[in-house]
């Protein structure tokens, strides 16, 4: 029996066609030497930004191939000015990476609480935006936690408020298993990773700017690939903006390719089978009062985390390994607010994707009933 990976939220399994698509550039580029490889494949190399717009339903000109989401996270936020006056808005679902860049920066934060449900309290974000508020930083779905925040909702209020207000939205656990329409969340930038739910190869992610915040964007890394000289001025390149010269072409193949199936598979169908599956998994595990579940059910996607009563977390992670089920443990250093709120100091994390079988979950409920009952 192969291992049954439920760590999704930390690697998907890649689709076979991804793998192929790398394998096969490798091939071409080991035969024809790096640049004319990059030449031969340009017009498949290029299909990324048609096959993302897609997904995600906006321009192509508006999205950046970048090899992960901090890297996209650090570059805009470093590309905009904030001063010592202004604000940044997060909720208390924060990525830890992303809230390092805010202290290292000594960015002036102000937290909105979530509600004891995980849903989105407007009324205490309203109160925390005012007119020297520069952006709103929320994550999709959180790391530590599975509810799917309500990102419409939030970008409606923040244009109500502050239309100036720059709405940024961290969607590495959403993208892949969560429909996304940038023009519906009416956010302004949108960062995401390829190696989660979409299925794509590790190193690989992208970064969404709106076509209207471009025109004041100054990215810190400019070459010859995002700008020029022009009467001895720098010109900067608004298309695809933070992208520079290097990157790996084979990587950027494979994200294209898994981004392709998920667009033929449609999104939708995909979102309404991880929901479908989760819900199985905690139907059935339902009358074991000893297992936690945190996520409101309402509100719920792929990533499911949990506790056991009286077995710690890492316990857990390596019966399961044992068992040949990948899994993963979330802790405070993830997001220091949730695990401060809840009163826990780690989590264990199932976190399913389409691919995911009924048997493989079978499997999951038998050892941890297993486990349990020991």
């Amino acid at each position: 029996m192969n291992y049954v990976n439920f760590n999704n939220a930390g690697s998907s399994k890649s689709f076979n066609s991804v793998d192929e698509a790398i394998n096969n550039y490798l091939l071409i580029e080991k035969k024809y030497g790096g640049y004319l490889a990059e030449f031969i494949y340009k017009k498949k190399i290029n299909r990324f930004y048609k096959s993302l717009a897609k997904l995600i339903k906006c321009n192509e000109n508006e999205v950046s191939f970048l090899q992960n989401s901090t890297i996209a996270w650090n570059l805009f936020l470093n590309s905009i000015k904030i001063s010592k006056n202004d604000n940044v808005i997060i909720l208390d679902n924060e990525y830890g990476s992303n809230f390092i860049y805010f202290k290292k920066n000594s960015i002036n934060i102000r937290i909105s609480k979530l509600k004891k449900d995980g849903s989105v309290c407007i009324k205490d974000l309203e109160s925390k935006i005012d007119e020297n508020t520069v952006a709103i930083c929320v994550c999709h779905i959180a790391s530590q936690c599975g509810d799917i925040i309500e990102v419409e909702k939030i970008g409606r209020s923040i244009k109500q408020k502050n239309p100036k207000a720059l709405f940024i939205v961290d969607a590495c656990q959403s993208l892949g298993q969560v429909n996304i329409n940038v023009k519906k969340i009416k956010c302004d930038v949108l960062v995401g990773s390829g190696r989660k739910y979409l299925r794509g190869p590790r190193g690989t992610g992208f970064i969404y700017v709106n076509s209207n915040v471009l025109n004041f964007v100054c990215p810190n890394i400019l070459d010859l690939k995002n700008s020029k000289i022009v009467q001895d001025k720098i010109k900067i390149v608004k298309s695809k903006i933070f992208e520079n010269f290097e990157y790996s072409p084979a990587l950027k193949l494979g994200l294209t390719e898994a981004i392709d199936c998920i667009n033929k598979k449609s999104i939708q169908k995909i979102e309404l089978d991880i929901r479908k599956k989760s819900s199985y998994l905690r139907f059935k595990l339902k009358k074991y009062n000893k297992i936690k579940f945190y996520e409101n059910t309402k509100l719920l996607s792929g990533i499911n985390t949990f506790n056991i009563e009286g077995i710690n977390s890492e316990q857990i992670y390596n019966y399961l390994i044992k068992k040949r089920i990948l899994s993963s443990i979330t802790k405070k250093e993830t997001c220091e607010f949730y695990f401060k709120k809840n009163k826990i100091k780690s989590l264990n994390r199932i976190s399913i994707h389409s691919y995911n079988t009924f048997y493989e979950i079978d499997y999951l409920i038998k050892c941890l009933i297993d486990l349990i009952q020991k």
